[in-house]
């Protein structure tokens, strides 16, 4: 039985990956690998409202607006915060993998934490995603929330902010990123 020389090709031939040809299938399997089996690193606020650093456990603190409005946007992530110091090669790329809830003031109550991305100021970013989060008796899971969002640029920044079925409730979370080479 004769093949066809391209399905030889697909099936062992070297490929490059994320640094390969865009959308390719070989580019597009090793996203979905590089997703499931990368670093993934921890970021909390830096203190100045304009970022963050890698391994810090200080919190940033999103309060929801009157009811339900989102409250006010919280800088997650500055301009190139994702970089070389914090992972074993130069990201080009990030996502959000999961958000760590780390404290709610109050109970029984829905939350909608919304990631907002892009190069310049909050007014002029796009959204990315929205999880959803209940907090229960005042006290917080211990598991991280999923998050599923679009590969952003290194140089975009990353904002959050959060509504709730009570007025100026408060979450306080950390972030965990993964990053990517191509």
């Amino acid at each position: 039985m004769a093949y066809n020389s391209n399905t030889n090709k697909i099936d062992s031939a070297a490929t490059l990956g994320l640094l390969g040809t865009s959308n390719s299938l070989a580019y597009r399997v090793h996203e979905i690998e590089k997703h499931f089996h990368s670093e993934e690193h921890w970021y909390g606020t830096d203190g100045d409202g304009t970022g963050s650093t890698t391994n810090n456990l200080s919190e940033w603190t999103l309060a929801a607006g009157a009811t339900p409005a989102y409250g006010t946007e919280v800088q997650l992530l500055g301009a190139n915060d994702v970089s070389a110091t914090d992972f074993s090669f130069t990201p080009i790329y990030f996502d959000a993998h999961r958000i760590f809830v780390t404290t709610s003031d109050t109970a029984d109550k829905n939350y909608m934490i919304q990631l907002w991305g892009g190069t310049g100021t909050f007014a002029a970013s796009t959204m990315l995603t929205e999880v959803p989060y209940r907090a229960s008796a005042a006290t917080v899971e211990s598991q991280p929330i999923s998050v599923q969002m679009p590969r952003q640029s290194v140089a975009n920044k990353l904002w959050a902010r959060v509504k709730s079925e009570t007025s100026s409730a408060e979450l306080t979370i950390l972030i965990g990123i993964h990053a990517y080479v191509g």
